[in-house]
């Protein structure tokens, strides 16, 4: 009996445990059912809207060398618009007549360039291709507008008018009846047709109304409780530096034009109209890197625009962090030399540019461009800026190109020594000018320098000496050499260069010019059409003086995840060729370009030299044709006897290259300084540990 009930008690507990369990699962199931079904069931039951949208990742940050920070994020707040939950015409034309009065009294500006028709009366086009326009193979196709005239039954043939549209406009819009002055309406139109991109499917995107809108906007919107109306988080860039603007360029939404050209190219790669894109800089040039991966967000709404439930159905992935080859400090003395030193310089008359570059690998240290701006003001100072017409975003570093002069006579003396034409003890005797053909070709040194070997040519930079050169090797050995130095070739930096020019019958041949055995002269002393861009000729000096080792010139470091714990991108340093000159040749070259500061009673290196840096260099002063102008050159290596860096430095419309050597020691002055090496050696410690 006593056993009997025993077992009772057992099952009796077994069955309170199961059905225990049993509620446990159908309320776990329940809940599960609500979070994954809470949008299918509201929409059922309670006549709600359900809407997905695309949520864009921000991008990743830009750091210097050393991991500083150069561009990070900030968070923004957007006045998005969601036509389909405002309701009908009437309600749609009521909400957005209310946020029309509400952005007037904020002074707050909103989005209204999708309409491409003139934002007052008289009406017309903003582009020549309103409906159609014709793609690269030839095709027409048709404009966001003209798809949605097609959509919507408006007239969009070749003879409609710009009035005749908004006209058609409006009363699609119940604009036309009186209710509304010609600015309002026309205001509510640009606005609609936004709406309506995006409503008939034209355009998958959200309608960003108004960015970066302020508090008080953001209160007074809460406050109305405007259905379809939805204020919405953004990562924004932001600079934490005043520098390096024309490496680190800019973002910007992709444009209309853009659009239509690239559709394909940013559809297949996932990106919406509304998507933030690098334009310029390494912004552009490392787009695929920090550019993160969209997320997907589901938002449940009730009809009267109140939102239920947000969830993510897929989070956005921030984009990788991107570490560049420059150092920022490094950059900063860079950019501070060319504006404090080149006004006096050239008397305001031209611009400027300086690169350093690291020899061992080719990576740019820094690169500057004067004039300049900053980035953080850039937006504000855009009008400005590109109507200045000294072009500070012009980037001369990269892009510029300048006849090289002396400095480009090391190359005459590689190509010499490797056509066989000349040895170290080759000498010429300079009287100041000869005779070729019947032309006087002068040195710079109208009494002449007497009897020169190389390494006293390189010194004194004779031009006698370099133009014999030039005759005996021909154009053929000095375009050869030129172009194994990286000269008139494509450095392979990641932004926009320019290759530049090496002068020879070929590119005589391209300007319709015939090309005289005599230009070989001017070609030899970096006349002629030689055009070389600063980062060339800083590639140049770095290939000769660390052995001949021609490095692709890179901006690139590394690439991490967005929270630094992976490593997606190793620049690893990559040989693009050999430059061969004998260890003599070399040696005598070098020896000539250790002597230059000496012979020319350049004064400014006097500190660095009191430190136990010397330097090694070479002038340039290169004729602007026939205006008597001339740009100044600077070229150079350092230190010496264990060289680092190369640099050249470019000022145009200076009385001579020997002017210029200021800004190079100022370089150089801070490359060395204690300070700065402290800061790279706790800089890279840090970045070890």
């Amino acid at each position: 009996m006593g056993e009997n009930k025993q077992l009772q008690i057992r099952l009796r507990v077994i069955a309170s445990g199961v059905l225990f369990l049993s509620l446990v699962f159908l309320i776990l199931l329940y809940m599960a059912t609500i979070a994954n079904g809470l949008d299918e069931r509201e929409s059922a039951e309670v006549n709600t809207v359900v809407t997905t949208s695309t949520v864009n990742a921000a991008r990743g940050n830009i750091t210097d060398r050393y991991g500083r920070t150069l561009v990070t994020n900030r968070t923004e707040y957007n006045v998005t618009l969601d036509v389909g939950a405002m309701g009908d015409v009437d309600d749609q034309l009521k909400v957005l007549t209310t946020l029309l009065d509400i952005c007037r009294e904020q002074q707050v500006e909103w989005a209204d360039s999708d309409l491409p028709i003139s934002t007052s009366s008289p009406y017309t086009f903003t582009t020549d291709t309103p409906f159609l326009y014709q793609g690269d193979d030839g095709k027409w196709i048709q404009t966001r507008l003209g798809k949605l005239c097609k959509a919507m039954d408006w007239s969009n043939t070749s003879s409609t008018t710009a009035a005749q549209l908004v006209a058609q406009m409006k009363k699609s819009f119940q604009l036309d009846t009186g209710k509304y002055t010609e600015s309002e309406a026309r205001a509510l139109l640009g606005v609609l047709y936004s709406c309506y991109l995006r409503e008939e499917e034209v355009l998958y995107t959200t309608y960003i109304f108004a960015e970066d809108v302020n508090i008080d906007l953001i209160s007074v919107i809460k406050e109305k409780n405007l259905p379809g109306v939805e204020i919405e988080p953004m990562a924004t860039r932001e600079y934490e530096t005043d520098y390096a603007a024309i490496l680190l360029g800019q973002v910007g939404a992709i444009s209309a034009e853009s659009w239509e050209e690239k559709k394909d190219y940013y559809e297949k790669n996932d990106y919406t109209m509304d998507a933030i894109i690098g334009l310029s800089g390494s912004e552009s040039a490392f787009e695929k890197y920090l550019r993160g991966t969209s997320g997907t967000k589901r938002v449940t709404a009730a009809n009267d625009g109140d939102t239920l439930t947000e969830r993510y159905v897929d989070e956005p992935q921030v984009g990788g962090n991107v570490a560049l080859t420059i150092d920022i400090k490094l950059q900063e003395a860079t950019e501070k030399a060319l504006n404090d030193l080149v006004p006096s310089i050239n008397n305001k008359k031209g611009g400027a540019a300086a690169v350093v570059i690291d020899i061992s690998d080719g990576s740019v240290l820094a690169a500057a461009s004067y004039p300049t701006y900053s980035a953080v003001t850039y937006n504000k100072d855009y009008e400005k800026l590109y109507q200045d017409k000294q072009k500070p975003l012009y980037n001369r570093a990269f892009l510029g190109t300048y006849a090289p002069g002396s400095t480009y006579k090391m190359c005459t003396a590689t190509a010499g020594i490797n056509a066989g034409v000349i040895t170290p003890r080759t000498t010429y005797k300079c009287t100041g000018a000869m005779d070729y053909y019947g032309t006087i070709f002068h040195c710079w040194e109208r009494s002449g320098h007497d009897r020169e070997d190389l390494a006293d040519a390189v010194r004194d930079s004779c031009n006698i000496y370099f133009y014999n050169v030039g005759i005996n090797a021909g154009i053929d050995a000095l375009t050869k050499t030129a172009q194994s130095y990286g000269l008139g070739e494509a450095t392979g930096i990641e932004l926009s260069e320019s290759t530049g020019v090496n002068a020879g019958p070929a590119f005589s041949e391209k300007l319709g010019a015939t090309w005289h055995q005599g230009n070989v002269l001017s070609a030899a002393i970096g006349q002629s059409d030689n055009q070389f861009s600063p980062l060339q000729l800083a590639n140049y000096i770095a290939t000769f003086i660390n052995g001949g080792t021609h490095y692709k010139a890179h901006l690139l470091k590394t690439v991490k995840s967005s929270d630094n714990s992976k490593i997606l991108y190793q620049y690893e340093p990559e040989v693009l060729n050999k430059v061969e000159l004998d260890q003599d040749a070399w040696n005598a070259i070098k020896k000539g370009m250790g002597e230059v500061i000496e012979a020319d009673s350049i004064t400014d290196f006097e500190d660095l030299e009191a430190d136990g840096i010397k330097v090694g260099c070479k002038t340039g002063t290169a004729q602007l044709g026939k205006t008597g102008l001339y740009n100044g050159l600077f070229v150079s290596f350092a230190p010496y006897d264990d060289p680092q860096i190369a640099i050249c430095t470019v000022v145009e419309k200076a009385l001579s290259g020997a002017s210029t050597s200021s800004i190079t020691a100022a370089i150089m002055e801070y490359y060395f300084s204690e300070d700065a090496t402290l800061e790279r050696v706790e800089a890279e410690n840090q970045l070890i540990s």
